[in-house]
């Protein structure tokens, strides 16, 4: 091989080799781009997710208060609950007593009337006997 070709061939080689290069520089920056892009793209998903795991933290806080203030509630309702029971359960002894009451009443009554019945048969019966004999 002549010098000349050699030459030619040397330049042959820088040229391909100063393409390739070229190529690679462009294909990096291309990279370099997505990559730059991506690391946007992944900021922004980690904005977002904690964006969304702020408001979950206050959804659970809600949540939980509700909780805190249904239990309350609830208790309340117990104690409510258990006072309407007593109250139940103090109506019906007095209504228990009453109804003892209205009987033993009831029973003194029908016992007078009785008296007063046959108290009345007796005078009937004495005065349809004194007119009889008269």
């Amino acid at each position: 091989m002549t010098p000349e070709e050699r030459f030619t061939n040397i330049e042959r080689v820088l040229e391909r080799t100063a393409e390739q290069l070229s190529k690679l520089q462009v294909q990096q920056a291309e990279h370099f781009q997505q990559q730059s892009k991506l690391q946007s793209q992944q900021a922004e998903h980690f904005q977002q997710q904690s964006k969304l795991q702020s408001q979950q933290t206050e959804q659970i806080r809600n949540l939980i208060a509700d909780g805190d203030k249904q239990n309350e509630a609830i208790r309340s309702l117990i104690v409510v609950s258990r006072t309407v029971l007593s109250s139940i359960q103090e109506m019906r002894s007095a209504q228990d007593k009453m109804m003892e009451e209205a009987r033993e009443l009831s029973k003194h009554t029908d016992e007078k009337l009785n008296i007063l019945i046959d108290t009345v048969d007796r005078i009937i019966r004495q005065r349809g006997s004194d007119r009889g004999e008269k």
